[in-house]
């Protein structure tokens, strides 16, 4: 029997995938720094077949290409699977191509683990997206959730964000709200998976904005948080945030200095 097509909301990031790298910023380093961590604790195999459910631009699967793992990552996007292919380096097994995470088009068991990032909150069917990532994971072997914290808590962002707020518009991600995290592990927990704790809060790095550049991503809509506001909300609400930056004593050259880390999730699936 054919399977229902999926249905609901997911957000295409393929408008702003020229400029996704140079606005969301995961370093390396700590991503790397984070599975060897997982690696030691035996949460993450030492080789193998791994998807990037969602992959974007292939941020946090790419530096396991290159440590010879299998890569293969999906997302809707075609602009943004152009961009994670063309990062490959010579020699890595990493293929990346247009796929749904709610329906994914590979057997089940087919992969080592999975690594996602950011990606329930921009799925209205988050749930099915789950079972999709539970199904074609090898029994035993983990999900992971990868996301950064604090890159986008600037001031800027907490005004135009407090302000929305205010008018009504609390509930602002098609799928899961990203700052809690007791649902997806409640859900999981129910399809048989075991969250495992894990505390990568100690890999930071450090991040400046000037309220300038904070005030022009708005103005480029380069945050799917609020892309599901009317339209003359969200330009009412630039204009107010630009009036509020303009108020302050240096400014669009106003600098702000972050911290940056690194919050990690682990669901085993059952074996």
């Amino acid at each position: 029997m054919a399977r229902e097509a999926p249905s609901g909301r997911t957000s295409n990031f393929s408008a702003i995938a020229s400029c996704y790298d140079t606005t969301r910023d995961m370093p390396e380093g700590c991503l790397l720094a984070c599975y060897d961590r997982l690696i030691a604790r035996t949460l993450f195999p030492p080789r193998g077949r791994i998807l990037d459910a969602g992959c974007g631009t292939g941020q946090v699967s790419l530096p396991l290409a290159a440590r010879g793992y299998e890569v293969c990552g999906i997302d809707i996007s075609r602009e943004m699977i152009e961009l994670a292919q063309s990062k490959v380096g010579s020699g890595w097994s990493a293929e990346y191509a247009v796929g749904d995470v709610r329906d994914i088009a590979h057997d089940d068991a087919s992969f080592d683990a999975v690594v996602v990032s950011k990606l329930f909150q921009h799925v209205e069917d988050w749930k099915r997206s789950c079972c999709e990532l539970i199904r074609v994971v090898r029994p035993g072997s983990p999900i992971i959730q990868i996301n950064e914290r604090g890159v986008f808590g600037n001031s800027v962002r907490r005004y135009f964000s407090s302000r929305a707020d205010e008018l009504g518009f609390t509930h602002r991600y098609v799928g899961l709200n990203p700052h809690s995290s007791a649902e997806l592990s409640a859900f999981m927990t129910r399809q048989g998976c075991t969250a495992v704790p894990v505390d990568m809060s100690d890999l930071r790095w450090e991040l400046t904005v000037t309220y300038g550049e904070a005030i022009d991503r708005f103005q480029q809509r380069l945050f799917a948080e609020f892309w599901y506001l009317p339209a003359d909300t969200y330009a009412r609400l630039v204009a107010e945030t630009a009036a509020w930056i303009e108020s302050q004593p240096s400014g669009r050259d106003t600098v702000e200095k972050l911290e940056p880390y690194l919050a990690v999730e682990v669901f085993r699936t059952a074996v």
